[in-house]
């Protein structure tokens, strides 16, 4: 058999969830299905269940993050082991925001550096993600360092300096 002849076999097999006139590469490899580019591409049949356990779980848990009391430097400190376990069930960029926040108004230096160094690994996971959905998380919000919380501990020890 030559090329010419299952090349020709290939474009009349073309079946039926190819249109005719399709590319021959196409009609020998295969579609791939497109990737979405932009929010709201995907349908109720076609939203990948990935993406909507996802989506679900960021959801419930910005719902529990709205519900805490952390409105003054003490509810924020108390709130400390919800956010963390918040943090468990998906990382969501204003939990790690608000655990920054909260460790630095508990004194507790190293952890925020730390959880400022997670918000950023998650920052870089998030960009690259295959869905717009997800990438949309960060788009707007502000990135933390950990130089950042060490500046903000440098400024706050030097307004709290002992007198003598």
């Amino acid at each position: 058999m030559g090329i010419r002849h299952w090349l020709r076999q290939r474009t009349a097999d073309e079946g039926e969830d190819s249109p005719p006139h399709t590319s021959i590469f196409h009609s020998i490899f295969g579609r791939e299905t497109p990737t979405p580019r932009a929010l709201g591409e995907f349908d109720q049949k076609t939203y990948p269940g990935e993406l909507q356990e996802l989506l679900g779980r960021r959801t419930e848990v910005a719902e529990d993050l709205i519900e805490m009391e952390l409105l003054t430097r003490d509810a924020r400190i108390a709130a400390i082991p919800q956010l963390r376990e918040l943090l468990r069930r998906y990382p969501h960029p204003l939990v790690y925001e608000t655990l920054i926040h909260a460790y630095v108004d508990a004194g507790r230096w190293d952890e925020a550096r730390g959880a400022a160094f997670a918000a950023r690994e998650r920052r870089n996971e998030v960009s690259r993600s295959a869905y717009s959905e997800i990438r949309a998380e960060v788009d707007r919000l502000n990135e933390w360092t950990p130089e950042d919380v060490e500046a903000l501990r440098v400024e706050r020890e030097s307004h709290v300096a002992p007198k003598l």
